[in-house]
């Protein structure tokens, strides 16, 4: 027998063996009910769905964070606009919008016709659909409803209103948040409760009178000025904002409310200016005289804010 013959031989030889293995795996195998079939592709649209619905909720939530973070007062909280949105950010929800758009493409791939469509396609749906659900529950203040319930039943949750509140409570920093509770004995000073339920006394000479009356209408309200003796819990306030996080705000009111805000800086600006031109005139005729200059012109804020 020749090498030629040989090898046609063994190659016969490893075929037949094959086809003996392919035949006796076949044999093993034995077929599934149809209702089987059925219940997997059924499971799969149905995880399908429910990764839908959880990335619109996440996306419901990202659109109320972005659409009612108080940016209007954000020079009192941070140095740029980029950083206070760091901060205010909801991760949580935009790691999980990120994951339910990569399971509902999963799922859809592994449904009964998903093998047939391009990747793109499955996962710009997935997350097309996520969007437009995320927007209906906007729409309905479902992104509002959620992340507040879960700030109020959840300790580890960091909501958009919490975040906001430890913004705002930095009394070392010139901020508060609060109530007024009453006046002191000679009717002068503010007694004021911040949200760790402490007293201040707030001094209220540099205010103006709507911005005292705010101070004193009984609800929350965020105070921006100098703490000027922190044992003794003594704050100069130079400007009351309201809380705004028990209503609905809209982005008309914040831009209104962001509008007064930077007047009342300006008018403490201007004000400093005026009077640093004229402590100079009075030391310059008497350098005994002495000068007492008002504290709200001394706000870092307003060095922040000034072109």
């Amino acid at each position: 027998m020749t090498h030629k013959e040989s090898q046609q031989n063994t190659n016969k030889d490893k075929k037949s063996m094959l086809s003996s293995m392919v035949l006796e795996r076949i044999e093993q195998i034995t077929p599934d009910s149809k209702w089987k079939f059925l219940c997997m592709n059924y499971f799969v649209w149905i995880a399908w769905a429910l990764s839908v619905v959880f990335g619109a909720i996440s996306f419901t939530v990202l659109l109320y964070v972005g659409t009612h973070a108080r940016f209007e007062l954000y020079e009192a909280t941070h140095d740029t606009p980029l950083s206070f949105f760091a901060e205010v950010l909801p991760y949580l929800w935009i790691g999980t919008f990120i994951a339910m758009g990569s399971f509902a493409y999963f799922n859809m791939r592994h449904t009964k016709c998903g093998y047939k469509y391009p990747m793109w396609q499955l996962l710009v749906s997935s997350v097309l659909f996520s969007v437009l659900g995320g927007i209906v529950l906007h729409i309905f203040g479902t992104g509002h409803l959620i992340d507040t319930q879960l700030g109020k039943g959840m300790p580890i949750y960091k909501s958009l209103e919490r975040t906001e509140a430890q913004m705002w409570q930095r009394p070392e920093k010139g901020r508060l948040l609060g109530v007024f509770s009453e006046m002191d004995d000679k009717d002068e000073m503010y007694i004021f409760i911040d949200a760790d339920a402490k007293k201040w006394n707030i001094q209220t000479v540099e205010l103006r009178p709507d911005d005292r009356a705010l101070l004193s209408s009984g609800n929350t309200v965020r105070v921006l000025g100098i703490t000027t003796d922190s044992n003794a819990r003594q704050f100069h306030a130079c400007g009351v904002f309201p809380w705004m996080f028990d209503d609905d705000v809209s982005v008309k009111e914040m831009k209104i409310g962001r509008r007064i805000f930077i007047e009342r800086m300006y008018e403490h600006m201007e004000k400093g200016e005026r009077i640093q031109e004229f402590e100079k005139e009075v030391f310059e005729q008497n350098s005994d005289t002495p000068f007492k200059r008002g504290l709200c012109a001394e706000l870092s804020i307003l060095k922040r804010m000034k072109f």
